[in-house]
């Protein structure tokens, strides 16, 4: 019993090694210097360790995937009895601190996620993800409805593909390197807000303005200090 706890304890330790460095190298060189030869060396096991403990390249993707995958929905899940705007907001804001404390990992598993998008055996798994995700931020809209925030003229479902949509867009430019972590979470931010202000009721639609204005108040203090 021991010795085969030992031997399960080692295999997982050898196994975060080789995901490690793997996330390290996408992370820090991109998708294209990933290789199973050089991943065995970095990791000091051999690719034959690797097939035995993961898999392919394909199946080493797949796990980091599903690392980050399991960490932001984890997150999450505390989330998901919270108020409607409370709820929304937590999409961004959770994820992008989780993004923000390890970002050489969470940018290596995302860019695996996009690279499993283009192969039509692993799609499934990606295309899981965006559709849990696009319900979230629907169900955030949902619980709006019901609280009387929303006025129900734009389909719950088409505004969480249009957040989600918007997150997207920021989440891959953060990915690339082209904003900054901050810039994803104002910018994914911003767009949640005018989506919901689109079918805001009164109310609830001043409340949105005066969140928007405190991003835009936010920036123009983060530009000063930059200055």
């Amino acid at each position: 019993m021991a010795e085969s706890t030992t031997r399960s304890i080692n295999m997982q330790r050898r196994r975060d090694a080789i995901l490690g460095e793997a996330q390290r190298v996408i992370g820090e060189q991109g998708f294209d210097a990933l290789n199973l030869r050089a991943l065995a060396d970095a990791a000091s096991v051999t690719v034959p360790t690797i097939y035995n403990l993961i898999g392919n390249k394909d199946a080493l993707l797949m796990a980091l995937f599903e690392r980050a995958v399991t960490r932001i929905e984890a997150q999450l899940r505390d989330f998901e009895t919270a108020p409607a705007l409370e709820r929304a907001e937590a999409v961004v804001i959770q994820s992008t601190g989780l993004f923000g404390a390890d970002e050489n990992f969470y940018r290596a598993a995302l860019i695996a996620g996009e690279q499993l998008g283009y192969r039509t055996e692993m799609r499934t798994a990606s295309k899981d993800f965006d559709a849990r995700s696009v319900q979230m931020a629907a169900n955030a809209c949902r619980a709006g409805l019901r609280e009387g925030l929303l006025r129900g003229r734009i389909d719950c479902d088409l505004l969480g593909a249009q957040m989600y949509a918007i997150y997207r867009t920021s989440l891959h430019d953060w990915v690339y390197q082209l904003i900054t972590i901050d810039e994803l979470r104002r910018n994914a931010l911003r767009g949640f807000y005018v989506c919901l202000a689109a079918d805001a009721t009164d109310d609830f639609h001043a409340a949105l303005m005066g969140k928007l204005d405190a991003l835009a108040n936010g920036e123009t203090r983060a530009a000063e200090q930059a200055a």
